[in-house]
């Protein structure tokens, strides 16, 4: 990088506040730049934007002429207003860590070991940390448009049209309504008074439009007026070799310029500009100028005449003042405000209000190098903002009027400019909504540059220390600046002064984790005071790892705690150090060891201890045998004595997991199942060892949490396992041990920050029986520490004797494990099809696939709901393809259609009040108390038909309809149990079965609204008239009735007047509907009444000694049905009458449950029949238009 001179720091300001243009261009012109490595057009223009010779006289804002002999100006493609996030420490840190590389961080050229070299004084700072010019640069590139300032704002809009384009008037017209420019005029300082500059592009690999690109730019200009420039470019058509010297010289000016702009950037090896030669980059240059010197700079003279007119009376001092005080005090008219909220929540005034045009027509001036004008202009318009609290406003303000004052050649005092930047630094730091830290740091790297353009170097140590300490590395690096200052004072260098500040950027550098510079500051600071440093310190300060200055062992470890944690840290890693220095490796890993087990040592000691202790294993390492290290990489039995047992990380044992087939859905578990319907419970012993079936997967959660506040990594994290095979296993493989008995995975990487907890998760897969111990974890701490860490279960607390109770005794600790059991079932279910929204009424069927994965075959499956009226269960079916599922899943059908509905017919039905919740879907069938479900009185009780076994690999097809039977959001729960034994016999005392439940979660809407009542009639003093009243509650759906059917023991319902209910009735959106019924008695048996038994039940259970134990007998029960629709349905189905019975038994058995609470539910069935004598039951079947029957 070429060395600054002083010319070029006020020149960095000046090109810090340059006008700003945008330039937006058709797609044709994209590509003509990319042949030229250039992603856009602002990009070809950038470098000739850089001073350019615009050799014009213009006016200033009074008036007067001066000459202004070059400009810059910069080129953007989009502009937006966002709102700006702080940067955090992190942030500043990479950009800083960026700066520094590819930098000398070592060479010191300034300092010898003799002292300061005068010769070397000479030279400006940028060279002595070429890293902080980077970062200077990188920083102001990074500035974004604010509300405050117009400096960021666009000037002028640029529309670049290509004239191979069929129309590039049109082209350049549809440029103008781009959301870019709509931007700038709405949001941007220039407003409507933007400039438009137009640029029509010729492409020289297009040699057709040469003979018209003439009468092409005329049309533009006609169009388009003369703020128009006409632009030849690729005329390198024949490619010229790019090793030739106009090549390099032409790619240079772009590297040049991307050096300068985009310094962190990087550009290895780019060839730009390959399709130019030296008169397209002339022409280049002369495009800018001319857009400068007839359109850009012209404009802004005109705007700031206008603004200096329309802002005279705020200028006009004391007495425009007090005539604005007088008509804010003493008018009658309100004044509209002009502040508005920006997005960083700052106030800010309006683009066209008279304190941001003043702020407008300061910055044109300032841009146009008039800074006399553009002060004058701030210190007028600060106190506007300042009276209106505008914080921001009133800092830029501030910032501003100190930069005049110090471009202006002339030698002011300190109390001239010095308050103006600590104002303005105070006001954006402290008194802004946020702070605005990035325009803080903007302030104090633009006043450092223009005290060293008129070395004002005893200024800038406390300029520099204004930056914010929380900065990280950018607070190092205004220290490592500061200090360079003492050695830049006229009369002498202050060496202490220097010093001082070195270590203090070597400190905020050892924080920001840069130790190349810590290294290089405290280098620095030993050349400085090299003749009082003894030579073993200077040694020792050659080996960051073992120098105590780099972290400040002394002052800094006693100010961090005053405990004796801190004492014993220090001890410790005194003891370590000496014991390593000594080659005592086994005491050293020892102290080393205890370092790692207090909490209340500061991070950055942290860190430290535990690089030292790795780097100490490093070089200990080659003590240990080649043995011990296949032990290790093979994880062995006695591999653990080879490792060292660290307090890093702690693992719970308590918290440790055991989940068997985690690939699996659902809960997996061995529970207690029941007859009469409560859901599979936990075992009464507590929870049982874990098992689980040979071949099967087993997932081991593990807590891990790092203690420290650093972050820590486990390489290779594994567990240490025992297994004892079964003595079946033993028999069956001998003594072969070629198949190992388990396989267990292994963690490659566990990333913990400080304090973290984390999840790890190893997966144990079992070949034979047996029994598995999981003894501890093994890893490599930051994959270099061997580390083991034993699990144990904690003993519980004895409460036996008295002993025991006063003196905290505990049981012997138990360690971790699972048997691995051959007949033990592995049922893998999948739910498929399962819906998550419903209508009220309406189904939907899915499916439930089990699949034996054991060896062994299930003689026992069952199935338990938690909501049976939501389910109906159908008989399940052995399948062995897809095709066989897939026809088996259509084949099932919950409804049958029919057009020949009887009107009235009897049905001799079960009316035993039985639990519905339970299913067996393989194995015997039973009644819910326990027997064989078969017939009762000729009466079929149960529709699903289980299948005898499921074989190893048989797969079972269980169909479920799902209805939508409550409004409301639901958690239904399923749980499905298995077993290799038949232990459907033993439901009634509690059996075992391997459990897996699942959760489904269902959101029921309305469809329908129905409300009924029942009245004497008028006519027969025995008869009912029965109405109903249906609602449509859906929006937009049509639903048609399909057909009506009543259930009773005692009635008959006929339409009340027959043919006056239409064919088809079908309810609109919104709509309601009234049906008719006349309920007419029919005969019954006086003695088969379930009521008569519902008594003789009770008195028996309330007096008499035995329970009763008898059940209902069946009862005759009349189906009444109406047909309203097309077709009618057979409400005797064997599959729908099973799921009405089910559904009419669980809401009869809640409505008992709440009505009795003081019966047990055991005795319901034996007390309560199912259905009533004179109840009547009501089924509406309906459907959406063209739609499927629901219900």
């Amino acid at each position: 990088m070429p060395r600054p001179t002083l010319a070029q720091k006020r020149d960095f300001v000046a090109k810090a506040f340059c006008p700003r243009a945008l330039v937006l261009s058709t797609p044709a012109i994209a590509d003509a730049c990319a042949v030229n490595n250039c992603s856009t057009f602002a990009d070809l223009l950038a470098p000739f934007g850089q001073d350019v010779s615009t050799q014009i006289t213009i006016q200033d804002g009074q008036g007067a002429p001066y000459f202004l002999d070059k400009l810059n100006i910069k080129f953007t493609t989009d502009f937006k207003i966002e709102k700006r996030s702080t940067h955090s420490r992190t942030e500043i840190d990479d950009l800083v860590h960026t700066s520094v590389l590819d930098s000398d961080q070592t060479n010191v050229p300034f300092l010898t070991e003799h002292g300061v070299d005068p010769s070397a004084l000479s030279s400006d700072t940028s060279v002595w940390a070429p890293w902080y010019t980077l970062f200077r640069q990188q920083w102001m590139t990074t500035m974004q448009p604010s509300e405050h300032e117009s400096f960021m704002h666009p000037v002028a809009c640029v529309l670049v049209a290509s004239g191979s384009e069929d129309d590039p008037v049109g082209a350049l017209r549809t440029l103008q309504a781009h959301a870019a420019v709509n931007r700038v005029q709405t949001q941007g300082f220039s407003g409507a008074n933007v400039l438009f500059y137009y640029v029509l592009v010729h492409d020289g690999r297009d040699p057709g439009v040469l003979q018209t690109i003439d009468h092409t730019f005329d049309q533009v200009r006609r169009a388009f007026g003369q703020n128009s420039s006409l632009l030849k470019i690729n005329s390198n058509t024949d490619l010229i070799d790019a090793d030739t010297s106009e090549q390099s010289k032409i790619s240079s000016i772009w590297a040049n310029t991307l050096s300068t702009t985009q310094p962190l950037d990087p550009h290895p090896d780019s060839v730009f500009g390959s399709m130019l030669n030296m008169r397209d980059v002339t022409a280049l240059r002369d495009t800018v100028k001319q857009m400068m010197v007839r359109g850009i700079v012209p404009h802004m003279q005109y705007m700031i005449r206008v603004l200096s007119d329309q802002t005279a009376n705020q200028r006009r001092g004391i007495t425009g003042r007090l005539f604005s005080a007088g008509r804010r005090y003493f008018g009658t008219a309100a004044k509209a405000s002009n502040t508005l909220t920006g997005v960083d929540g700052d106030t800010y005034f309006r683009y066209d209000s008279a304190e941001a045009q003043m702020r407008k027509l300061a910055d044109y001036s300032f841009m146009l190098k008039d800074f006399r004008f553009a002060q004058s202009v701030y210190q007028v318009a600060r106190r506007d903002f300042q009276s209106e609290k505008a914080w921001k406003c009133y800092a830029g303000a501030q910032e501003m009027v100190g930069v005049c004052k110090l471009m202006l050649e002339v030698h002011a005092t300190r109390a001239e400019f010095d308050s103006n930047f600590e104002d303005a630094v105070t006001m954006y730091l402290h008194k802004t909504h946020a702070p605005c830290q990035h325009l803080a740091i903007r302030c104090i790297i633009i006043y450092y540059e223009l005290l060293k353009h008129h070395k004002l170097y005893s200024f800038a140590p406390t300029t520099l220390l204004r930056v914010p300490n929380s900065s990280g590395a950018l607070r190092a690096m205004a220290c490592e600046q500061a200090a360079y200052a003492f050695l830049k004072f006229p009369n002498r260098p202050e060496l202490r002064k220097f010093s001082f500040y070195a270590m203090l950027a070597a400190q905020e550098y050892q924080r920001a984790g840069i130790a190349s510079l810590a290294h290089r500051c405290l280098r620095m600071v030993r050349l400085s005071l090299g003749a009082t440093l003894a030579t073993d310190e200077s040694e020792s300060s050659e080996k960051p790892v073992n120098d105590k200055s780099l972290d400040g062992s002394g002052t800094s470890r006693a100010l961090a705690s005053s405990n004796w944690s801190s004492i014993d840290s220090y001890i410790n890693h005194e003891l370590g150090t000496q014991c390593m220095a000594a080659q005592d490796y086994d005491h050293a890993l020892q102290y080393f060891m205890a370092l790692m087990g207090s909490d209340q040592i500061p991070p950055k000691l942290q860190s430290k201890y535990l690089q030292e202790l790795l780097q100490l294993y490093l070089e200990s390492s080659d003590k240990l045998d080649l043995e011990s290290e296949k032990e290790l990489a093979a994880g062995l039995d006695g591999a653990q004595n080879k490792r060292v047992e660290l307090s890093v990380p702690t693992i719970d044992a308590r918290m440790t997991r055991v989940i068997m087939s985690p690939d699996l859905e659902g809960e997996d578990g061995v529970l207690e199942w029941r007859n009469g319907g409560p859901a599979p419970s936990a075992l009464v012993n507590g929870s049982a060892d874990h098992r689980c079936s040979v071949g099967e997967s087993v997932a081991v959660l593990l807590v891990v949490k790092n203690p420290l506040t650093i972050g820590i990594t486990l390489n290779g994290f594994t567990l240490d396992c025992h297994f004892d095979a079964a003595l079946d296993a033993k028999a069956t493989n001998g003594d072969e041990s070629e198949s190992p008995a388990f396989a267990i995975t292994t963690v490659d990487t566990v990333v913990l920050e400080g304090g973290q907890t984390s999840m790890v998760t190893v997966t144990i897969t079992t070949h034979c029986a047996g029994r598995l111990t999981i003894r501890g974890a093994t890893y490599l701490l930051c994959d270099i520490l061997p580390t083991y860490k034993t699990l144990k279960m904690p003993g519980k607390r004895l409460n036996d004797t008295m002993e025991q109770r006063v003196t905290p005794t505990y049981s012997a600790d138990t360690q971790l494990g699972f048997q691995v059991d051959a007949s033990f079932p592995r049922l893998e279910a999948v739910l498929e099809d399962f819906p998550d929204t419903l209508m009220s009424g309406s189904m939907q069927r899915a499916l439930i696939r089990l699949t034996n994965r054991t060896q062994q075959s299930c003689q026992s499956i069952m199935l338990w709901l938690s909501h049976p009226s939501f389910f109906d269960v159908a008989s399940p079916q052995l399948v062995d393809t897809d095709e066989a599922s897939a026809e088996l899943a259509e084949s099932q059908s919950m409804y049958v259609y029919s057009d020949n509905v009887e009107a009235t017919s009897e049905v001799l039905a079960a009316n035993v009040l039985r639990d519905c919740s339970m299913f067996v879907l393989a194995g015997p069938a039973i009644a819910s108390d326990g027997s064989a479900a078969g017939t009762e009185c000729g009466v079929k009780s149960h529709a699903l038909i289980p299948v005898e076994t499921l074989g190893p690999g048989e797969s079972l097809l269980v169909p479920v309809w799902i209805r939508g039977d409550r409004v409301g959001a639901h958690t239904l729960s399923m749980a499905i149990g298995a077993s290799t034994t038949q232990s459907t016999r033993a439901l009634t005392t509690g059996c075992k079965m391997r459990t897996r439940k699942f959760e489904i979660d269902l959101v029921v809407t309305p469809s329908l609204r129905v409300n009924a009542f029942v009245r004497p009639s008028v006519q027969n003093p025995h008869e009912r008239i029965l109405g109903i009243e249906i609602e449509n509650v859906q929006s937009g759906l049509d639903i048609q009735l399909v057909q009506s059917t009543f259930t009773s023991g005692h009635y008959e319902l006929l339409p009340l007047r027959t043919g006056t209910t239409p064919r088809v009735v079908q309810i609109g959106s919104k709509q309601t509907v009234n049906l008719m019924y006349k309920a007419r008695p029919r005969a019954r048996d006086v003695q088969a009444q379930p009521e008569q038994f519902t008594i003789s039940a009770l008195q028996q259970y309330i007096f008499a000694k035995d329970k009763p134990t008898a059940v209902p007998a069946p009862i005759r029960l009349v189906h009444s049905n109406a047909v309203l629709g097309h077709q009618g349905i057979d409400s005797t189905h064997s599959s729908l009458q099973a799921y009405i019975a089910r559904s009419q038994a669980h809401r009869r058995r809640t409505m008992l449950r709440n009505a009795y609470p003081l019966i047990p539910e055991k005795f319901h069935s034996a007390l309560f029949p199912l259905y009533e004598t004179f109840g009547i039951d009501f089924v509406l079947f309906w459907s959406e238009t063209g739609g499927k029957g629901r219900m």
